[in-house]
């Protein structure tokens, strides 16, 4: 073992020795020592197919799903706390990647677990329509967190046909509509307490909900919101309060909350209004880009991580990644070249793609670990460090089922 290494091991003992009884959690399993040391020593994982990857990661969110033992799924795998909580945010919008990959694998058990992710939506939904905050079953609503079960609850009406999806889907619209600000925003029952543009990824699921149903004011409400979010837009394709927090830099994983949100409304827009989104959205993708391709040691090698997070020059000091936010970008670049046909973010897309496969272990024998994405690289990151959230695996499935579409109409 190098020098630098082992004095990297040393300090990094220090930081959190002083609480012994969260070293003795991190450290208890060979499994958890085994990643804190590959990430220390930047050895990655070998990259297989994507098939392989993919079959991993379902079998990661699965067993998640398992372990939660009510339908829905949880919240993740903690080195400190072990399996975490079903997460009623994150199965909501779990539940579109389960039947996209039910179409893939021409495999019903996969609708399955994505209607009783579904049911248990309903089952857990506040009397006001709501969906719960937090993880767990928690007793107060969040904004966001209902838009993205409304996004499970309408894409299983349009696969099921079954009633109680689109009257739970529209139960919980109308609470969001009667809890809207006039000027589009939402200030009340979010995190923190305050408006988030990255809301655009509510407005997201109104107007899929106004598709199914065509109800104006599902529309209405949506256009106010995306709107809204318009007007703190700057001229380099930054939007103000992007993040969790007004006083802290946003990570990578709500600025493509944002910007996912803005591309999927543009769906429904036209002209002048859909140019905007979209030149919007295709600058912020190039300026991402652009500072991931700079992070590169000499042209010809492969960039380092992006980073956690971005300033609103698109800058960052940050020493570490957050693997979430990567997989959501790669997602955006790959739409944007769908949008553009511009060939440099399909290039980057692969590229950080391959990253995040590198950072999944497919053989830990720690089921926890085996085929999930941590929240952060190297694994001590500030973004859900020590753990695998269920997100970060999703978005990543995500991404991959996006190229393999792309591979598909390129063939």
């Amino acid at each position: 073992m190098k020098v630098n290494s082992f004095i990297k091991i040393i300090e990094i003992i220090r930081k959190i020795g002083s609480n012994s009884y969260f070293l003795m959690k991190i450290y208890r399993k060979p499994s958890h020592l085994k990643i804190i040391l590959s990430d220390l020593l930047k050895v990655n994982n070998k990259i297989y197919d994507d098939k392989d990857h993919l079959k991993a990661a379902m079998e990661w969110l699965c067993r998640a799903q398992d372990i939660a033992n009510c339908g829905g799924v949880s919240g993740g795998y903690s080195f400190v706390k072990g399996w975490m909580p079903p997460y009623p945010e994150t199965t909501g919008y779990i539940i579109p990647t389960f039947l996209q990959y039910s179409l893939l694998n021409n495999d019903n058990s996969y609708i399955e677990r994505a209607v009783k992710m579904g049911d248990w939506e309903i089952e857990i939904q506040l009397p006001s329509g709501a969906v719960r905050g937090g993880m767990g079953i928690n007793e107060y609503p969040v904004i966001f967190n209902t838009g993205q079960v409304i996004l499970g609850w309408t894409s299983l009406y349009k696969e099921t046909k079954l009633n109680r999806f689109l009257e739970a889907a529209t139960k919980a619209a109308n609470w969001l509509l009667s809890v809207q600000d006039d000027d589009g925003k939402w200030s009340k029952h979010t995190y923190k307490e305050i408006p988030h543009v990255y809301h655009t990824r509510v407005a997201w699921p109104l107007l899929n909900l106004y598709k199914l149903t065509n109800e104006d004011k599902y529309k209405i409400a949506a256009e106010k919101q995306i709107f809204w979010g318009l007007s703190h837009a700057k001229e380099n394709a930054w939007f103000d309060l992007m993040g969790f927090t007004t006083n802290k830099t946003p990570l990578t994983h709500t600025i493509a909350y944002t910007l996912r949100g803005l591309i999927e409304s543009s769906i429904y827009s036209e002209g002048k209004s859909k140019n905007i989104i979209l030149n919007l959205v295709q600058k912020a993708a190039e300026r991402i880009m652009m500072r991931y391709e700079l992070r590169k040691k000499d042209l010809d090698s492969i960039p380092m991580h992006l980073p956690a997070t971005l300033n609103e020059k698109w800058k960052s000091k940050d020493k570490y990644s957050c693997l979430t936010g990567n997989a959501q970008i790669a997602i955006i670049w790959l739409k944007m070249y769908k949008i553009s046909n511009d060939a440099r973010f399909l290039n980057a897309a692969l590229k950080i793609i391959d990253q995040v496969k590198a950072s999944q272990s497919l053989d830990s024998k720690n089921l926890g670990i085996r085929g999930g994405i941590a929240g952060s690289y190297p694994i001590w990151g500030k973004y859900i460090k020590y753990a695998y959230p269920n997100w970060a695996t999703k978005f990543f499935v995500d991404a991959l089922l996006l190229k393999e579409e792309i591979g598909y109409e390129l063939e």
